[in-house]
């Protein structure tokens, strides 16, 4: 009988053939996952039998399935949120937008494109008195956020909209959003390319289509006061401030992430 151990080490080894990097922190969660324990417990009992199901799991990941999606979670800001196929998988350089949020005039804040929730829910157990919704085009995904919501005992309210249209009788102190930014034919890791949403990854023929958008109308429903936080692509921080820039939009800041690249780019109406 194969134990816990061996299949451990051979996963290991499995995983790195198909050109995952972390292959023993893999192979370590997914078995966790399959066992309904914690990590720690997988590595003190390496002599305990092979879950039913575990190979199944593996054999998704060597896919090339994203390790969120199998496990159907993933970490932000210290904190468990519920992801599927339906949202994008929370990226620890997004926490940068939280950040910013926090050190806003906040008091009423709106989430562009809310996807899984963890900007929304985050901004809203950081700061609960402040009343806090968030939008998507996506019904999967508003499905997803309100999950998160319920999961974390967060009051959010969640509309579906196409950007700000659905909030256009409302004004808010901090507009927040993570949107998509991908040209179209941009090579992704198979990770992204094969399993993310699509819809919100890609934003058309430049990447800079729905920052566009942004810039023409989230003004509509920002206070006078208020600030637009973006998530800022690898590399794009120059088209995303020109971008705004000629919508009359006022730069405030531009925050790096932990690994030093532009992240949240922070804007402010301009005076007329």
């Amino acid at each position: 009988m194969t134990t816990l151990g061996e299949w451990l080490r051979a996963a290991e080894a499995r995983l790195a053939a198909a050109g995952i990097d972390e292959g023993r922190l893999e192979a370590q969660v997914l078995a966790a996952h399959a066992l309904g324990q914690e990590r720690s417990w997988v590595l003190a009992h390496p002599e305990s039998p092979v879950p039913e199901g575990l190979e199944g799991l593996l054999a998704r990941r060597e896919s090339r399935e994203p390790l969120a999606y199998i496990v159907g979670e993933r970490e932000f800001y210290g904190r468990t949120f519920r992801v599927t196929p339906d949202v994008l998988i929370p990226r620890q350089e997004t926490e940068t937008l939280v950040e910013a949020a926090l050190d806003g005039l906040g008091a009423r804040v709106l989430d562009v494109g809310t996807g899984s929730g963890c900007l929304a829910v985050t901004i809203k157990l950081e700061r609960p008195n402040w009343f806090v919704a968030g939008c998507d085009v996506s019904a999967g995904a508003l499905r997803v956020a309100r999950e998160n919501a319920r999961r974390h005992a967060a009051v959010v309210f969640f509309r579906r909209s196409d950007l700000t249209e659905a909030f256009a009788d409302q004004r808010f102190g901090v507009i927040v959003s993570n949107p998509p930014y991908i040209a179209e034919g941009t090579p992704l890791a198979p990770e992204v390319a094969g399993h993310e949403p699509g819809l919100a990854l890609y934003s058309g023929p430049t990447g800079m289509e729905v920052y566009e958008r942004l810039a023409q109308t989230a003004a509509a429903v920002l206070m006078p006061w208020g600030r637009l936080i973006v998530e800022v692509g690898d590399g794009m921080v120059d088209q995303v401030l020109a971008t705004f820039g000629a919508q009359q939009w006022a730069v405030d800041e531009v925050r790096p992430d932990l690994s030093g690249q532009p992240r949240a780019a922070v804007f402010r109406p301009a005076p007329p």
